[in-house]
């Protein structure tokens, strides 16, 4: 079967993205052959996209019906896209929706060390445990989390609140010491702009910064990559007709 495939990389600068994007490019294209369920199945990729972490959020917001006063049409305004993902936070600077490479940056600053945090109130736990990052997202009154030998769960509402509270002061530090000053919208996206956003949505207003949450959050990026996707194999499509 013929396919093609869209997907995001972190913006730590344009020679490292343009880099490791021909470097995917080569490899994904072209036929390969895999096992799936014991059968060999063979894929020929004939397209390859690839945006900066975070850009098919503004994508997928902006393709959304407006429902408030409040929400800007994106493609007429200087708006920031924050992506806080596992390992980084994304933060690109899309002008009248087009994108500022200068401007836009990713840091390595992400959940992983919020896991860090939470993982140093907790005697004998381990900050890669999928059990503990699922308890730390579960709904609050809900949070206990059993390192592997302890007899008794630790409950992290009991510390979770003040360090959810000093990561989002340091996520707003760290967006508005990168912030250019036109910005006038900050979406946010990824799992820790849901985690985070009732602190950093406040912060940012505090700073005179309209906040956005994509919904839902941790999907934006990848719906917004498909809709653009869908966009540029339906423009190939009608230039050959």
């Amino acid at each position: 079967d013929d396919i093609s495939v869209v997907l995001g990389l972190p913006y730590l600068s344009q020679e490292q993205f343009e880099k490791e994007k021909a470097q995917l490019i080569s490899q994904l294209s072209g036929p390969h052959t895999m096992k799936f369920r014991g059968e060999d199945v063979s894929l020929n990729i004939t397209k390859v996209w690839v945006m900066p972490e975070g850009y098919g959020s503004l994508l997928w917001c902006e393709a959304q019906p407006k429902k408030t006063a409040a929400m800007p049409d994106f493609t007429k305004v200087s708006v920031a896209i924050v992506d806080i993902g596992h390992q980084t936070i994304d933060c690109l600077m899309i002008d009248n929706f087009r994108f500022a490479r200068g401007a836009s940056k990713s840091e390595d600053f992400g959940m992983s060390k919020f896991y860090e945090l939470v993982a140093a109130e907790i005697e004998g736990a381990d900050s890669q445990s999928l059990a503990l990052i699922a308890a730390v997202n579960r709904p609050k009154g809900d949070r206990y989390y059993r390192p592997r030998g302890v007899g008794k769960p630790a409950n992290l509402d009991d510390f979770l609140p003040n360090l959810i509270e000093m990561f989002s002061r340091e996520i707003c530090s760290r967006v508005l010491a990168w912030l250019p000053e036109r910005v006038t919208d900050v979406i946010l996206t990824g799992g820790g702009g849901e985690f985070f956003w009732e602190d950093v949505q406040r912060l940012l207003k505090e700073a005179k910064i309209n906040a956005h949450l994509a919904s839902p959050s941790r999907q934006a990026n990848a719906l917004g990559q498909f809709i653009y996707a869908e966009a540029q194999l339906s423009a190939n499509r009608s230039s050959r007709a």
